[in-house]
């Protein structure tokens, strides 16, 4: 609940190492979570004295409302942009025009009588049932991803073995368009410079994906295999390293090469010294 499914870079490994150990460690974690979030009202609570130190309210307050609102506003543009990708675009459009729907009514709110404000609260329950029930009558199923490279193939772990028989190494990506640190990876690191080169070359390094936007059961139980449950998850495998080398949640360029170069048993990195 803490973390949400897209756990890394800091609760991931806590929470993987929580839910995949005793129940004492599954209590032992998620009570220090709790109390870490919790800290700021015990300090106050055992040293009221704290709370003088506190800004004072103002006007600032205001213009803090404004930014959250603005940040706010820009999470749900983004969450809309989700919502197209797990559902359909017409969802997405249809979500966000009631979106903007029920901002309206609840500014016209304020200007209207004791009847007019019964009619917008009613208005704004109706907006958000709608709301609810429109994704679902709008929905689509799940096709490839228009943002996908081509040289990305879909993600069957099934197929790793015998590509690594065939001599191939493995980069096996699992991702989801809600999951920030994932886009941040790609956008840093595997659409960058020699590693995308070494992923789109079709050659001896194979890139598999596995969109894990909409629900996904092989995903979900191929991270179980592993302890996790959250992402993003990377994994090299190889002739040397067949049961897979795990990476951290936020990559690096190196961090990538060694993982190549250690599963193919040296030869990315000799391939990619020659360059």
């Amino acid at each position: 609940l803490l973390a949400t499914p897209c756990s890394a870079p800091f609760l991931g490994t806590a929470v993987g190492f929580a839910l995949a150990g005793t129940i004492f460690d599954i209590y032992a974690v998620f009570a220090a979570l709790g109390i870490g979030m919790a800290l700021p009202f015990l300090v106050i609570t055992l040293y009221p004295a704290v709370a003088g130190n506190l800004p004072k309210p103002g006007a600032w307050m205001v213009k803090v409302k404004y930014v959250l609102g603005v940040a706010l506003a820009a999470t749900a543009a983004w969450l809309i942009s989700v919502l197209a990708v797990q559902i359909s675009v017409p969802a997405a459009v249809t979500v966000g025009g009631l979106m903007l729907a029920l901002g309206l009514t609840l500014i016209c709110k304020r200007r209207l009588g004791q009847r007019g404000h019964k009619f917008a609260t009613a208005t704004v329950l109706a907006i958000v049932v709608v709301a609810f029930v429109a994704p679902f009558q709008l929905s689509q199923s799940a096709g490839p991803s228009a943002k996908s490279e081509a040289h990305w193939i879909a993600f069957e772990p099934d197929r790793i073995p015998r590509l690594i028989a065939e001599g191939k190494t493995v980069f096996v990506d699992i991702t989801a368009e809600w999951c920030i640190t994932c886009q941040v990876n790609k956008t840093l690191t595997l659409n960058r410079g020699g590693i995308h080169e070494v992923l789109a070359s079709g050659g001896t390094v194979v890139a598999m994906r596995g969109d894990w936007t909409r629900p996904d059961t092989k995903i979900s139980a191929y991270l179980k295999s592993f302890g996790r449950f959250g992402i993003p998850f990377n994994a090299v495998y190889g002739p040397a390293r067949k049961n897979g080398i795990i990476l951290p949640e936020l990559l690096t360029a190196d961090l990538v090469w060694n993982a190549l170069s250690t599963a193919s048993g040296g030869s990315i990195l000799a391939r990619k010294n020659s360059k």
